[in-house]
């Protein structure tokens, strides 16, 4: 079965018992031979088990003894075509030179743990069906590893959880989880199943000098993003004033308000929102960030009004973090701010989302397409980032652009209009398109 023979093997070798001043000796006129021991991550010269014990040693206590003992003398390891006691398969010198420096020949037996001598892969290749791919991709965070399955992987996620938590114990790995569906909850988050390991997902991960905590099987979290959350991080401006619409446990807020700017974070997730206030105070940016718990459009037309009425400055720059669906929540800044706002506080938007075509051209087209739609207004030099790749013909991409004022801003005969409400589309004539066209996006993502 799956168990099989493979878990440890011993090989029979013969050991040089060397004095420890000699090691350096050897190794240089073994090892350019071939006749030096020569396995992945096993080491040719090795703690010498018994020592070469002297009668008035004996006396002394054991522990000592093999200390003492071990100091002294190494096993230099031949490789395995040397099999008999007085070396004849070694070429004459060098037979000579290691029957004459070495204080005794001995047989030792070497077992190998596959866990230390082969990588993840050779493992999973030893273990699964020869028909299921070896192959692995996964992500630390914190103290958990996530595996992305593969679906011929998908029956043995079990076995290969243990192999991963076993072969990287070592770097502090306490559970291995697989994700058991696509992200179908509002709140993108995956449902996980535990399938090696410790089921507590509450870790910490470091990002850019923050410490987050977090819930892994609860709120979202994609260490893959912390080059993107750096590079727009890195562009603020400590007078900034960020509202951050989907915020998550706060990657772009904290770090923001590390630099110094004014933050309001808003996450609809209620685990989200939880550890983003817990990651706040834990960062001690608690005067720079107000964290709020509601839907985007709702936080956003709120915050605008109380910022007008209580004569503070407006937000300068936008953060949409939600790929999958933040372009149609662009429609909450169509008339948000009253007639007379300046065009200077209009701000810069990041909107992130997800785009298929066959380039990076066609990709950031339909991307503007959608966008365009939604806001019904042409966007002149958007700069448009390619963030990653998610799968095949398939990119995250970051449009940041400037939102534009005679979109944003009521006109005076609008008064009437409330905050945040929209207007009559204009330029597209023919507004039923729309709803089918937003509804093919939805399933295209």
């Amino acid at each position: 079965g799956m168990e099989s023979k493979r878990d440890s093997q011993t090989l029979t070798l013969i050991g040089l018992r060397i004095s420890v001043k000699l090691c350096g000796k050897f190794m240089a006129k073994l090892k350019p031979s071939g006749y030096l021991l020569n396995i992945k991550r096993v080491k040719p010269i090795v703690d010498d088990p018994k020592g070469a014990v002297t009668d008035e040693e004996k006396d002394i206590k054991a522990s000592h003894r093999s200390k003492r003992a071990n100091a002294k003398t190494k096993l230099v390891l031949l490789a395995p075509k040397v099999s008999s006691e007085d070396l004849q398969e070694l070429p004459a010198d060098l037979r000579k030179f290691c029957l004459s420096d070495s204080l005794e020949i001995v047989k030792y037996k070497l077992v190998l743990d596959p866990f230390k001598h082969k990588s993840l892969i050779e493992i999973l290749r030893d273990v699964l069906p020869k028909d299921v791919p070896a192959s692995s991709s996964f992500e630390t965070i914190g103290h958990v590893v996530h595996i992305n399955l593969l679906d011929s992987q998908q029956p043995y996620r079990k076995k290969i959880g243990e192999i991963v938590l076993k072969k990287l114990k070592a770097n502090h790995i306490r559970s291995v989880v697989v994700k058991t569906d696509k992200i179908t909850d509002k709140f993108r988050v995956f449902p996980m199943e535990v399938v090696a390991g410790d089921k507590n997902l509450v870790t910490e991960v470091k990002e850019h000098g923050c410490t987050f905590k977090l819930d892994y099987g609860k709120v979202y979290w994609n260490s893959r993003l912390q080059t993107e959350h750096w590079r727009i991080v890195k562009t603020l401006q400590k007078e900034d004033i960020i509202c951050d619409m989907f915020c998550g446990i706060g990657p772009f807020a904290v770090p923001a308000g590390k630099r110094g700017c004014k933050v309001y974070a808003n996450d609809l997730n209620p685990e989200s929102y939880r550890w983003l206030e817990e990651n706040v105070q834990l960062n001690k940016v608690d005067k720079q960030v107000s964290c709020f718990n509601l839907d985007a459009r709702e936080f956003v037309r709120n915050l605008t009004k109380d910022l007008i009425d209580s004569k503070k400055q407006l937000f300068t720059v936008v953060t949409m973090n939600l790929p999958a669906t933040a372009i149609e929540f662009l429609d909450v800044f169509r008339d948000l701010y009253p007639p007379n706002t300046s065009e200077a506080s209009m701000p810069v938007i990041h909107c992130y989302c997800f785009s298929k075509g066959e380039s990076f051209d066609e990709m950031s087209r339909k991307a503007m397409n959608r966008i365009e739609k939604v806001l019904d207004f042409k966007i002149s030099n958007p700069s448009i980032h390619n963030v990653r790749n998610v799968s095949p013909k398939k990119d995250m991409l970051c449009i940041s652009f400037k939102l534009p004022y005679r979109l944003a801003v009521q006109t005076s005969n609008d008064v009437s209009v409330p905050v945040g409400s929209k207007r009559p589309l204009e330029s597209l004539n023919d507004s039923s398109t729309q709803n089918s066209e937003a509804k093919r996006h939805k399933s295209e993502d």
